[in-house]
C-alpha cells in the first residue's frame, strides 16, 4: 500500500538520518527502501517536491542539510550500492546553481577512483544534468574539471560511456564555446578514435562532438579530420553520411575561414550528391546549395561578373540533357537537368529566393541542441527528390575545380587497400566530370586518363563498372580531337620501348573502345577521319610488333561497327583515298595474322560500318592503289617490311583483275633475295 505524503517524508528522513551508522547488512536494507521511495517519486511531482524539501532543510543536529551530510557522503562510501543510490538521487532531485561547484569537485575525485562501469556512466549523466541547469559563469569556472572527467570517461570501452561523453562535449561547446576551445586539443584524438567504433550511435555522437568543437572556434579540427572524412562518407550507415553532410554545411557556412578546406570537403558533397540513397543524395544537394549560397552572398559581384558563367549555362542546356538521356535510370542524378532554356535564363534572378529557402531548411537540420528531433523534422526534405543543384553550386564547383583536382590527384593512392574508398573516388570523379561538363573537364584530361588507366583492372567489378561509366561520359563530353591523340601518344610510347607492356596496351585499347561507345551514343557526333587515321596507323604498328593483339583489334572494330550501325553515315569517306587505303591494309593484316580464318560476315560488317562497302568491294576499290604503292617501294623497303609482300600476295589471291605486270615488278625487285 502506498504511503501518504507525511508518512513518506518521515520514512525517507528516518532512513537518511540513520544510514551512516548502520551495519553493512542494515545499510543495504535501508538503501533498498530509499531506492523504492525514489521510484515512487519519478511520476509523482508532490513526492519529489517533498524529497527536495527533506534533503535541503536544515533540521539535523549539525545544522547542515541531509544533502550535504548524507547524500554527498554516500558518493564516497565503500559500498557500491551506496554510491549508486546517491547518484540516482542526485539525478532526480532539484539541484541549484550554488551546489554545482562542490558537486563537480566531488565527482572529479570519484571518477578517478570509480571502477564500476555503470557508476562511471551515472557520473557522466549527472555532469550532463549539471551543464544543462548551470549558468554560463558557473560552468565556465568548472570547465577544466568537467574536461578532466570527460577525458577519463572517454577511455572507457563502454559504448554508452563514449556516447554520453560525446554528448557532454556538445553541450559544453554550446554552453561555453569560449572556454572549451582551450581544452579541445585534449579531446580530439579520443573522439577521432571513436569515429571507427562499431556502434553507429558512438560514431554519430563523436562526429557531432568534433563538429561542435570546430564550431566553437577550434577550426584546425577540420584539417585533422581530413583522413577520416572520406571514411565517414563511405560509412555503412546512411545516418552517418547525412550527419557528415550536415556538419560540413555548418562548418562552411558558420566558420569564415573554411574555404581553405573546400578542396577536400567539396568532393565529399559532390560524390554523395549522386548517391543511390535518396535521403543522402538530397541532403548533399541541400548542403551544396546552402554552402554556395552563403559563399556568393558574401561575394555578390563575383558571380555576376564571372567569365565562366556562359560556359555553365551552355552545359546546362545541352550536355546535361544528353547525359540524362543516356543515363535515364543510372546517372539521372546530374540534377542540372530538368530545366529548359527559359528557366535557366530566369534562374539567376530567382536563385536568391530558392537559396534562402534551402538555407532555412538546412538551419533547421543543423540545430545541435536536439539532433534526433532534427532528423525527424527533415525526413520530408531528405525524401523529396525535387532538389536540384543550383547555378551557384555549379559555379562554386567550377571555381574550386583546379584545387579539388590537384588534391584528388595527389592523394589518389591514399587508403588504396580499402575497396569502399576506391569506389568512392571513382564515383566522385564521375560526378565531377558530369558537373563540370566538356570545356572545364579538358583541363584535367591527362590526370583523368591516368586515373582511369589505373582503375581499369580493379579486382572489384563495381569499381571497374564505374570506371567504364567515366570513360563513357568522356566519350559524351570530351572532343575526340582532345582525347584520341592523348591515348595514341601513350600507345606510341609503348611501341617505342624495347618490350611492350601487353596488359597496359590492352587497357589503352579498351579505354579507346569504351570512349567511342560514349562518343557514338551522342547523336550529334561521330568518329572523324583524323581520329580513325591515327588509330589505324597505331593498330598496324601494334600488329607488326605483337601479332597476339589481332583478336583484340578485331573485337575493337566489331564493337565500334555495332555502335556505328545505328548511324546513317559511315566513318571513312570513300573519296578519302589515304584513309580508306590504310583501313584496307589493316583489315588485310588482321586476316593474315588470323590465319585467313576470319569469316566474311565479320569483315563485311566492319567494312560496311566504316566505309559503306562490303569487304570484297573494299579490296576491289583499294587493290590497285595498294599495289601501286608497293611497286613504288625500293628493294630495301620491301625486304625490311615483309608486310608489303604479304599484302600483295593477299590481293593476288582475293582479286582476279589485279594487274599482273605490277606483281611481276615486285617479284623482280626481290628476286635475288
Amino acid at each position: 500500500m502506498e504511503l501518504g505524503i507525511e508518512e513518506f517524508k518521515k520514512s525517507i528522513k528516518t532512513d537518511l538520518c540513520n544510514i551512516q551508522n548502520q551495519s553493512p547488512f542494515a545499510k543495504k536494507k535501508t538503501l533498498d527502501r530509499l531506492n523504492q521511495a525514489l521510484e515512487t517519486c519519478k511520476d509523482n511531482s508532490t513526492k519529489l517536491d517533498s524529497l527536495n524539501e527533506i534533503l535541503f532543510s536544515n533540521e539535523n543536529k549539525s545544522g547542515t542539510t541531509l544533502y550535504d551530510s548524507v547524500l554527498l557522503n554516500l558518493l564516497s562510501d565503500s559500498l557500491e550500492k551506496s554510491r549508486t543510490t546517491s547518484l540516482n538521487y542526485l539525478l532526480e532531485i532539484k539541484l541549484t546553481e550554488n551546489l554545482i561547484n562542490k558537486l563537480i569537485y566531488q565527482l572529479e575525485i570519484l571518477i578517478n577512483n570509480e571502477q564500476v562501469e555503470e557508476l562511471r556512466y551515472l557520473i557522466c549523466k549527472l555532469i550532463l544534468k549539471i551543464i544543462e541547469i548551470g549558468g554560463i559563469n558557473s560552468i565556465s569556472m568548472n570547465t577544466e574539471k568537467i574536461i578532466k572527467i570527460i577525458k577519463v570517461s572517454l577511455s572507457d570501452n563502454s559504448p554508452d560511456q563514449k556516447e554520453i561523453c560525446s554528448k557532454l562535449i556538445q553541450r559544453l561547446s554550446d554552453k561555453v564555446p569560449n572556454r572549451i576551445i582551450y581544452f579541445s586539443s585534449e579531446l580530439i584524438a579520443q573522439l577521432i578514435g571513436n569515429l571507427g567504433n562499431r556502434q553507429q550511435r558512438v560514431r554519430m555522437e563523436s562526429l557531432q562532438a568534433l563538429s561542435s568543437l570546430a564550431l566553437s572556434g577550434s577550426i584546425k579540427i577540420i584539417n585533422t579530420l581530413e583522413p577520416m572524412v572520406m571514411i565517414l562518407a563511405t560509412d555503412n550507415s546512411p545516418q552517418i553520411r547525412i550527419r557528415l553532410l550536415q556538419s560540413i554545411e555548418q562548418w562552411c557556412t558558420k566558420i569564415p575561414t573554411t574555404q581553405q578546406y573546400f578542396e577536400f570537403l567539396l568532393p565529399i558533397i559532390i560524390e554523395l550528391s549522386i548517391s543511390d540513397i535518396k535521403p543522402i543524395r538530397n541532403q548533399a544537394i541541400i548542403t551544396l546549395n546552402s554552402i554556395s549560397s552563403n559563399y556568393y552572398k558574401e561575394r555578390e559581384n563575383e558571380l555576376t561578373n564571372n567569365d565562366d558563367d556562359e560556359t555553365l549555362k551552355n552545359f546546362n542546356i545541352s550536355q546535361s540533357l544528353l547525359i540524362k538521356k543516356q543515363f535515364e535510370n543510372k546517372l539521372n542524378y546530374f540534377r542540372l537537368i530538368d530545366q529548359d532554356t527559359e528557366q535557366l535564363s530566369n534562374e539567376r534572378s530567382n536563385h536568391e529566393i530558392f537559396e534562402k529557402k534551402q538555407v532555412e531548411s538546412s538551419n533547421n537540420i543543423n540545430n545541435n541542441n536536439n539532433n534526433n528531433n532534427n532528423n525527424n523534422n527533415n525526413n520530408n526534405n531528405n525524401n523529396n527528390d525535387n532538389n536540384i543543384i543550383s547555378i551557384n553550386s555549379r559555379q562554386l564547383i567550377l571555381k574550386y575545380s583546379q584545387q579539388i583536382m590537384k588534391r584528388f590527384y595527389r592523394c589518389f593512392h591514399e587508403q588504396e587497400l580499402e575497396q569502399n574508398i576506391r569506389d568512392f573516388k571513382q564515383t566522385f570523379l564521375l560526378a565531377f566530370i558530369g558537373y563540370l561538363g566538356s570545356l572545364p573537364s579538358i583541363r584535367f584530361i591527362d590526370a583523368i586518363i591516368e586515373i582511369i588507366t589505373v582503375r581499369k583492372v580493379d579486382h572489384f567489378d563495381q569499381i571497374e563498372k564505374k570506371n567504364n561509366e567515366i570513360i563513357y561520359i568522356l566519350g559524351l563530353l570530351i572532343d575526340q580531337s582532345v582525347f584520341i591523340p592523348r591515348i595514341i601518344e601513350k600507345i606510341k610510347e609503348q611501341l617505342l620501348d624495347s618490350s611492350i607492356d601487353i596488359p597496359l596496351l590492352q587497357i589503352q585499347i579498351s579505354i579507346l573502345k569504351q570512349y567511342f561507345i560514349g562518343l557514338l551514343n551522342n547523336p550529334e557526333k561521330q568518329i572523324n577521319s583524323d581520329s580513325i587515321t591515327l588509330i589505324i596507323q597505331q593498330f598496324k604498328l601494334i600488329l607488326f610488333k605483337e601479332n597476339s593483339f589481332t583478336p583484340i583489334i578485331i573485337d575493337f572494330l566489331l564493337t565500334i561497327s555495332n555502335v556505328i550501325s545505328i548511324k546513317t553515315n559511315s566513318i571513312i569517306n570513300q573519296d578519302n583515298n589515304n584513309t580508306i587505303n590504310e583501313f584496307s591494309k589493316l583489315l588485310i593484316l588482321l586476316d593474315i595474322n588470323n590465319g585467313l580464318t576470319m569469316d566474311n560476315q565479320s569483315f563485311n560488317q566492319i567494312s560496311n560500318s566504316f566505309t559503306s562497302l562490303d569487304y570484297q568491294l573494299l579490296l576491289e576499290k583499294t587493290g590497285d592503289s595498294l599495289i601501286d604503292e608497293i611497286v613504288n617501294k625500293d628493294k630495301n623497303q620491301l625486304i625490311k617490311q615483309k608486310s608489303h609482300l604479304l599484302i600483295s600476295n593477299y590481293l593476288c589471291s582475293k582479286l582476279s583483275n589485279i594487274k599482273k605486270d605490277k606483281i611481276q615488278i615486285i617479284n623482280e625487285k626481290i628476286k635475288n633475295e
